[in-house]
């Protein structure tokens, strides 16, 4: 199983993220929380001229480091720049350093005011119990001072109601002004707790290239059966960091069992399902994830195939864990599409049934086609092919130029091969599968064997039998000229049920 990446901090998050490119993937998963952002705005208009202090008060793990890093990409709020001060490095003798640097940002602030107050946000001092009553007094007037001739929004996360009503008696000391009256405090509580599925599935997909929950073991499912389990914890509890928790042990839980299937499998399997209709490449890409990943590409869209079992009778079968299992589990399974013409090419070429040459003459295909350095030289460029030898195949339909048309010309052939397939008393799958298994081993660098047994499981004879040095690949024809979406779900999930309930009585039986 794929390893999970998944932070429950900020500060784990953007040690992960390129910091060039942080604010680009946090947008892509902070959730927005309008009341908030509305109140913040309130306190940017009212520090234009003098600034203003407020607190922000909320539950350890609620998220307000990742909330206050979105406000810096937030035009509307209309504060001109939000810098994060980190008080650890400037406390260590006391308050001074830290108000030190806060002085560093007056003179831009004032001569920039036209854009908009700065904001300052003083990260990691949630209490200042740790200081002399004098330093912490002294820091206060100080900031005060600051505040009264500078436009500059100064907000501090805290955690306890009790840290904040401290560090406003020693303010109301000094002056209330420093304040705007009712807005001393933000309270902020995150994210609502209905958003927190939807958020973590954001955040894997984003800190993981694109990979979705399926590829490490969970679903949409078992995210809301985690929530379910955190709303009966204490209210106190039910945090987003929390959650994030939960769901980094569930994957550790499922990574185990995984780790346990694979072991009494002797060598890893992928299946490979292979469509080769003229509009192929449109419907496939409809169930596949395309990516410069060659693990990743042509993996199968849980959440698109699960489409096609959900309240249905399928059901009954297909639960969204062991389609996961089937797709990225037990075994990898790929969708992908072989050119009309590169198909049409190996059979005309390789194939020794003169029945089925025949039908492809019938149909007008170029005679150059019947030649195999011609077929192989289409093949070699397949996204199958490029699959097996580690080459990604550019994503991208083709639309023009020669591939366009022979594709145009051998749409005729291979309706008629299609039917011929299909018809009782036509001919046999067999006879374009082993054209094919011909044709990619003179290309090599394997044995391509068709209606070869499955080496254990042994009820499983694929199509195509790739023996690769670290897997084995499995490849699934359906030569069908209907090109309708569920048409690929169904012969898809048809097979994988075969294959699944394989590879369970062979954990069975060990």
């Amino acid at each position: 199983m794929t390893d999970l990446v998944l932070f429950s901090t900020f500060e784990e998050i953007s040690s992960q993220l390129e910091s060039g490119d942080l604010n680009n993937k946090l947008m892509q998963f902070i959730e927005p929380l309008p009341d908030v952002e509305q109140q913040i705005s309130l306190l940017a208009k009212s520090s234009g001229t003098a600034g203003k202090l407020a607190f922000i008060l909320g539950e350890p793990g609620s998220g307000k480091s990742t909330f206050l890093k979105s406000i810096s990409w937030k035009k509307h709020i209309g504060l001109r720049d939000v810098i994060d001060l980190n008080a650890n490095d400037y406390t260590i003798d006391g308050l001074r350093g830290l108000l030190l640097e806060i002085k560093k940002y007056e003179t831009e602030a004032r001569t920039k005011r036209d854009r908009g107050p700065t904001c300052l946000i003083i990260n990691y001092l949630e209490t200042i119990d740790d200081f002399e009553d004098k330093d912490v007094r002294g820091f206060f007037r100080q900031l005060n001072a600051v505040l009264r001739n500078s436009p500059m929004l100064i907000l501090w996360p805290v955690t306890r109601q009790e840290d904040v009503d401290l560090m406003q008696s020693y303010s109301y000391e000094i002056s209330r002004s420093i304040f705007v009256r009712g807005n001393e405090v933000v309270n902020f509580s995150g994210p609502s707790f209905e958003k927190f599925k939807d958020i973590t599935s954001r955040t894997i997909s984003v800190l993981n290239d694109g990979k979705e929950l399926a590829e490490f073991g969970l679903t949409y499912d078992t995210l809301a059966e985690l929530q379910e389990n955190l709303l009966k914890r204490p209210r106190i509890e039910r945090t987003m960091r929390e959650y994030i928790e939960m769901v980094r042990d569930k994957w550790k839980t499922e990574s185990g069992y995984q780790d346990k299937l694979r072991k009494n499998i002797p060598k890893s399997t992928e299946v490979w399902f292979v469509f080769s209709y003229p509009l192929a490449e449109s419907v496939v890409s409809g169930f596949s994830r395309r990516t410069d990943r060659l693990e990743d590409n042509w993996s199968v869209i849980h959440d698109k195939i699960y489409e096609y079992i959900r309240d249905n009778q399928r059901s009954a079968q297909w639960d969204a864990s062991r389609l996961q299992l089937a797709l990225y589990g037990s075994i990898k399974t790929r969708i992908m599409y072989l050119p009309t013409n590169t198909l049409v090419s190996c059979a005309y070429s390789y194939s020794s049934s003169s029945e089925l040459i025949e039908i492809i003459e019938r149909e007008g295909v170029p005679i150059g086609w019947k030649n195999k350095s011609k077929a192989k030289r289409t093949l070699e460029k397949s996204p199958m092919y490029g699959q097996i030898i580690g080459e990604v195949i550019a994503a991208g339909k083709r639309r023009g130029g020669p591939a366009a048309v022979a594709l145009e010309q051998s749409a005729p052939a291979f309706e008629k091969i299609a039917k011929w397939v299909g018809s009782s008393t036509g001919g046999s799958d067999k006879v374009i599968n082993k054209s094919i298994a011909e044709a990619m081993s003179d290309l090599g660098p394997y044995e391509y064997e068709s209606d070869r047994k499955h080496p254990w499981l042994k009820n499983i004879i694929p199509d195509i039998f790739v023996d690769m040095p670290h897997k084995q690949v499995c490849i699934e024809f359906h030569h069908t000229n209907r090109s309708e979406p569920h048409v690929v779900a169904d012969y898809v999930l048809k097979k994988l049920n075969v294959y699944m309930n394989e590879i369970t009585r062979v954990i069975k039986d060990k």
